[in-house]
């Protein structure tokens, strides 16, 4: 037996401000141009160059022909994700993605970085790039993207009113 009410639900749909999507983007903008710019140096070394140069280390946490996959491709998702991010197109996936990639590049460089031989900085940078990629990850990207446009909420039409009469002439 069904309870009847009076009582309507509805549904707030959150927009983001203007000013939260400006925000947003300038969140997007330097985090993928940091992965477009760090795929483009492995890339112009030649991926092999690359994966040659960089496997004696990964295969200390990676048996030999997973450390040499994850080198391979390594480059592509970085500039792959990167020009997503930028111009926010599955923009939470990339963000993800970018934050296991940051995750990873830390555990392999250790939480603690040392930019200057004397000047040694409390945490890695890239625990304020993960913090970032996190963030758009939940908070999405903003209007101002591809993912913006395509899926921002669209005006319904309703109809209140039934109009009983014909045209005339049918």
């Amino acid at each position: 037996m069904a309870l009847e009410s009076d009582t309507t639900t509805t549904t707030t749909v959150m927009r983001h401000s203007m000013a939260t999507s400006i925000g947003l983007l300038l969140a997007r903008i330097p985090l993928g141009a940091y992965f477009i710019l760090a795929a483009a140096a492995k890339l112009s070394m030649g991926v092999g160059n690359f994966v040659n140069a960089m496997l004696p280390s990964a295969t200390k946490f990676l048996p030999e022909h997973l450390a040499r996959m994850y080198l391979t491709y390594l480059p592509w998702v970085e500039l792959s994700v990167g020009i997503l991010l930028i111009v926010g197109l599955l923009t939470r996936v990339a963000a993800t993605i970018i934050a296991l990639l940051l995750i990873s590049f830390t555990l392999y460089t250790g939480v603690t970085a040392t930019l200057v031989p004397d000047a040694k900085l409390p945490f890695h940078p890239n625990l304020v790039y993960v913090g970032t990629a996190l963030a758009l990850a939940l908070c999405g990207p903003g209007r101002l993207s591809v993912d913006g446009f395509l899926f921002r909420p669209r005006r319904k039409v309703v109809v209140t009113e039934e109009v009983n009469q014909r045209p005339a002439g049918l």
